[in-house]
């Protein structure tokens, strides 16, 4: 049992979902720190990788960041704000300043810039209601391209592949959708 768990139900007496919500934010701070630097760097991600997420679906370069981002938003919902100000005392500084009050002042100057340039990069993604984002394709229209009787951990899969790719093309239609479902799927037969 994980120690947060613990406190908040045999200490506290709170609710387990509470215990969840701060396990997330915790999770979601770590994976927040991974993203920091692609969004301070408004360099070419072409080596940028992050490395919580291994197998992403097959993007450009550059929708990689709105992939990543889309997510975590995804999985944290309205608590990304609060998670992205953890993650930013969990980022690295590099301090030079002569004196302590200088460093603090400095530090915490630096930190609210961070936090503010990634909720910019959010917005301008447009992620800030993610969570609300209605696939494109339902089960039964993965089921019919599949060609499969049931559904199960293949059309999940398939899912999350969708997902993904939503996020890459966020003006894309679900004919878009399926049409590049299609092509995928014939491609990995073909390999199998």
């Amino acid at each position: 049992i994980l120690v947060v768990r613990y406190i908040f139900m045999s200490s506290l007496k709170l609710k387990s979902s509470d215990a969840e919500t701060v396990i997330n934010l915790h999770n979601a701070a770590e994976k927040f720190v991974s993203l920091i630097p692609l969004v301070l760097s408004n360099e070419d991600m072409q080596n940028a990788e992050v490395n919580w997420k291994r197998d992403i679906v097959h993007a450009p370069i550059s929708s990689k960041l709105c992939i990543q981002a889309g997510l975590l938003l995804r999985n944290i919902k309205d608590f990304w704000r609060a998670a992205l100000l953890l993650s930013t005392l969990l980022y690295p500084s590099d301090l030079e300043c002569p004196t302590q009050s200088a460093i603090e002042h400095f530090e915490l100057d630096k930190r609210r810039e961070i936090i503010m340039m990634i909720e910019k990069e959010v917005l301008k993604l447009g992620l800030e209601k993610v969570w609300e984002m209605k696939p494109l394709v339902n089960g039964k229209d993965i089921m019919s391209v599949l060609q499969l009787k049931t559904g199960g951990p293949l059309v999940r899969e398939w899912q999350q592949k969708l997902l993904e790719w939503q996020l890459a093309h966020p003006s894309a239609s679900a004919e878009e959708c399926i049409d590049w479902m299609k092509q995928t799927h014939s491609k990995r037969d073909k390999t199998e």
